[in-house]
């Protein structure tokens, strides 16, 4: 049966994200509250969770997810030749609704790649998720829980039955505060790509990555 908690979103029990961090560590996936929607998540170091989200969400294995991150510098990390305006947008938009897609390091699994070697990644707004990333000890890849092709859930009660039954642990965080996903922009050319608009406007990005905002 499905452990499934309430958390404050701005201050969560410690208790809770420790439990829920361990889940994580021992290879299980969590549903968490971001700023945009809610995630289904597992540790990146793990050797089954990350592989069993492909599978609750019904995901094409050719749709990598994305990896959640701390700080800026995961995108040296986890990324290779990111160029400065990506550097600019983060700064600008870090913790925040701004997803980039960068060529992945060898850091990445290649199974956790896009055909074209690209990752995408984002460091949320968002305490739980903040707390998350550091009990559990590193970045976690985590997607909107929703079956793909759903809506993806801008509260806890928009979050479907089977995938709150499918993952190992639930925080009810409530309402997300964006209800929609984040910006995602392609970093890997001479200038970005805004490929989706989210919660972060387009002409809000262009103006970080020139080094404005």
């Amino acid at each position: 049966m499905t452990k499934q908690y309430r958390v404050d979103p701005e201050n969560p029990s410690a208790e809770v994200i420790n439990l829920a961090a361990t889940v994580l560590r021992d290879g299980g996936i969590v549903v968490f509250p971001t700023e945009t929607v809610y995630g289904l998540g597992a540790l990146a170091d793990s050797k089954f969770g990350p592989h069993e989200i492909f599978e609750v969400k019904v995901r094409p294995a050719d749709l990598p997810i994305p990896l959640l991150v701390e700080t800026e510098d995961a995108l040296d990390t986890w990324g290779e030749d990111v160029p400065e305006y990506a550097h600019n947008i983060a700064r600008a938009f870090w913790p925040g609704a701004v997803t980039l897609v960068v060529k992945a390091s060898e850091k990445v699994p290649r199974d956790f790649r896009a055909p074209d070697g690209t990752i995408g990644l984002r460091s949320p707004k968002h305490e739980v998720v903040m707390e998350l990333l550091q009990a559990a000890g590193g970045p976690i890849f985590a997607t909107s829980a929703n079956t793909h092709g759903n809506p993806a859930p801008g509260s806890f009660e928009e979050v479907e039955p089977r995938i709150i039954t499918a993952a190992d642990l639930v925080l009810d965080g409530g309402e997300t505060e964006h209800q929609q996903a984040s910006t995602v922009v392609l970093c890997t050319g001479p200038e970005p790509v805004v490929v989706r608009e989210g919660a972060i406007p387009t002409e809000a990005i262009m103006e970080a990555a020139r080094g404005g905002a």
